[in-house]
């Protein structure tokens, strides 16, 4: 036998010690290393002391049947491949004795010829297991590393706004962080929040084509900077919308300041043209602005931020969305920190 041989320790469990020694010897001659046992009480003693690959056990025995055996076995070692023989007709047929988890059958008496093909099926369709195996925890790792990547490029994105935005520094980060909090008061799922939690990271990233001295302006702005300003979600979405992400992320970003009512910009959408991420975003990226300080206003505070979204609660902004919030301020998941004289909310979960 091949060293690569993956069936290479085999437990021989039968009543009958002539049908031991004859499988032992022909298991020994094909490269098989065997150890013998004579009921199922002595096999699972056996099984606790070292590692087997394959058992091979006669059905009928005086203590616990073959299958009985088998589940028993299998329940500790799940891996544990079985092949189960008899020479008397019984209760089992064939099909009970595979879908009881055999790997196979074999009536007795057998010819060694037909043994062998059963033991090289066996070990195939084991390579065959362990390929796939291999190639999914391959795939789950390629996948996770693909994550990371994701991760630090949407971060790398949000940071670009942030060096041209320096007032709104950490804006997105709690914007995001409060939007997942919401989806998950609202009971949504957690791909669905994955996918707001991207799109939260990036929300302004379309700001990157405002020029810094309107961003940074202290004073307020005048129509023509409103409608710049304006444009961003729609830059956002120029940006992001070839970018193969697993969520809608550049339709969430372009929506983000539309409003129920047809009152939003850039579109001017109505409640069902929006992306439920989108109304979700909406309400966090409000309390989150007006609860902090900005270049051309010091913090409005937490209490005005809430009584706005209260106020057009199911016309401006989600029902449910506002619900969510209120309930997680109910249950104190908010704090407000103050640091240069500037009031910004914090979430915690």
């Amino acid at each position: 036998m091949s060293d690569r041989m993956l069936l290479r320790n085999v437990l021989i469990v039968d009543d009958e010690e002539s049908c031991r020694q004859m499988l032992e010897k022909a298991l020994t001659v094909m490269g098989y290393s065997c150890e013998a046992s004579s009921d199922a009480s002595e096999a699972m003693q056996e099984l606790a002391r070292r590692s087997f690959d394959l058992v091979i056990s006669d059905l009928r025995m005086e203590d616990t049947d073959g299958v009985q055996l088998m589940k028993e076995a299998q329940k500790i070692y799940p891996s544990l491949s079985f092949i189960i023989m008899t020479g008397f007709a019984s209760e089992y047929r064939y099909e009970d004795i595979i879908d009881a988890g055999a790997a196979d059958y074999l009536g007795k008496p057998f010819e060694l010829g037909e043994l062998k093909a059963k033991l090289e099926r066996i070990e195939r369709e084991k390579r065959t297991l362990n390929e796939l195996e291999r190639a999914n925890e391959e795939l789950k790792q390629a996948y996770a590393k693909l994550g990371r990547t994701l991760q630090e490029t949407v971060n790398a994105l949000g940071s670009a706004v942030e060096m041209r935005d320096p007032y709104t520094a950490g804006h997105q980060v709690r914007v995001a962080k409060l939007a997942c909090a919401i989806a998950r008061e609202m009971g949504l799922s957690e791909d669905l929040i994955d996918g707001i939690h991207v799109a939260g990271l990036i929300h302004d990233i379309g700001k990157v084509s405002v020029p810094a001295e309107i961003l940074a302006k202290p004073s307020k702005l005048s129509e023509l900077e409103c409608r710049i300003i304006e444009q961003h979600p729609r830059v956002g979405y120029d940006i992001l919308k070839n970018v193969e992400f697993p969520w809608p992320v550049a339709a969430a970003v372009f929506q983000h300041h539309e409003r129920i009512d047809g009152s939003g910009y850039p579109q001017g959408l109505l409640d069902a043209e929006i992306l439920l991420e989108a109304k979700i975003l909406a309400v966090a990226d409000v309390v989150e602005t007006m609860a902090s300080h900005r270049p051309y206003r010091p913090a409005l505070g937490i209490d005005m931020a809430l009584q706005e979204i209260s106020k057009y609660r199911a016309t401006r902004y989600c029902a449910d969305a506002v619900d969510a919030c209120l309930r997680l301020i109910e249950k104190q998941c908010f704090k407000v920190e103050y640091c240069d004289d500037s009031e910004q909310i914090e979430i915690f979960i």
